[in-house]
């Protein structure tokens, strides 16, 4: 099942008697348990009824016994197994064995934690999710990402651009739970009635570093020299390091470079079809050997940062004019 399904049928009312979540997301299996409890178990009963057992700090034995406890209050409860994994397939089998035949009134949810989640082709996964309502949880997409953008902006009256969503959904990189966290820096700094702009992003959120460095690489690949210049002042005035500053220059060419050449970049970028298009756009500015003169220019900068050349500032706005008069050949 996707999540999505597991939420139809939740929202429909059918519920499964052993659930295995597993996945990259650990905030979203955290999610759907909390979801799960909510939706089974009475607001009442919800904090006594649902017992947290655990696959690596309990021996089989206790989490058979506690399996075998019938609620004091009322008549559902919930069982979590976190780190099933830990468990052997014949442990494993056990458990299995001690739910069976199903009982209506109780719901049990293994977990593999993102870190240890067994692969799939070893015999405790297809074991797993062999016997369970077995649920992935991905990364999310971007078009699922901004959905929950507009979702919780939404909620508190504030709309945002669509530059500025398509910004945060890369900045997210499909982890909900940073996401969330950056969402809520943006509700209590625009406030009701509010609106996000790219501008607020740079302002408030973590890792936009790699959007500024491609405002400066689009500066000097238009020839624009002195908009570069002022950028890179204007960094080094605000206390970021040339070394910093010259690291995301270079991680940024070597992916122009990639992409002119077709390949693959690396990391988060693979699935972010809103930058690798803005990486597109900015690589049709370069000839491919104008590419490779400029990485081997940003390796002779980071050497003179190496060797304590002064100003530092000088390195920085050499390397800036040498990328404008490459991109002015163009």
């Amino acid at each position: 099942m996707t999540p999505a399904e597991l939420n139809q049928e939740w929202e429909a009312g059918k519920f499964r008697p052993v659930y295995y979540f597993y996945g990259p997301e650990d905030y979203r299996i955290k999610e759907a348990e909390k979801s799960l409890v909510k939706k089974f178990l009475p607001k009442s009963q919800a904090g006594i009824n649902h017992s947290i057992l655990s696959g690596a700090r309990q021996s089989l034995s206790e989490i058979l016994s506690e399996l075998a406890v019938f609620p004091m209050l009322g008549e559902r409860q919930v069982f979590t197994i976190t780190d099933i994994q830990s468990l052997t397939p014949d442990e494993i089998e056990k458990v299995f064995a001690l739910l069976h035949p199903p009982d209506p009134n109780r719901i049990v949810v293994l977990i593999s934690p993102s870190d240890k989640t067994p692969k799939k082709n070893t015999k405790t996964f297809k074991l797993l999710s062999g016997k369970t309502g077995a649920v992935e949880f991905n990364r999310l997409s971007d078009a699922l990402s901004i959905k929950r953008i507009k979702g919780m902006l939404g909620e508190n009256q504030i709309t945002i651009d669509e530059e500025a969503e398509n910004i945060l959904a890369v900045l997210g990189d499909g982890n909900m739970g940073g996401l969330i966290e950056e969402i809520n820096k943006l509700i209590n700094y625009i406030g009701p009635g509010g609106k996000v702009t790219r501008e607020d992003i740079a302002r408030i959120c973590s890792d936009y570093q790699v959007f500024d460095i491609y405002e400066l690489a689009n500066a000097a690949a238009r020839g624009e020299r002195d908009r570069a210049l002022q950028i890179i002042n204007f960094y080094l005035k605000e206390g970021e390091r040339a070394s910093g500053i010259l690291f995301w220059l270079g991680d940024h060419f070597a992916d122009l470079y990639l992409i002119k050449n077709r390949k693959a970049v690396a990391g988060w970028k693979q699935t972010r079809t809103y930058y690798l298009d803005a990486l597109r756009a900015q690589a049709g500015f370069f000839e491919n050997e104008a590419l490779e003169k400029i990485i081997e220019l940003l390796s002779d900068a980071d050497n003179d940062l190496r060797h304590n050349i002064r100003p530092e500032s000088m390195i920085l706005e050499r390397l800036i004019i040498n990328i404008c008069n490459l991109a002015a050949k163009k």
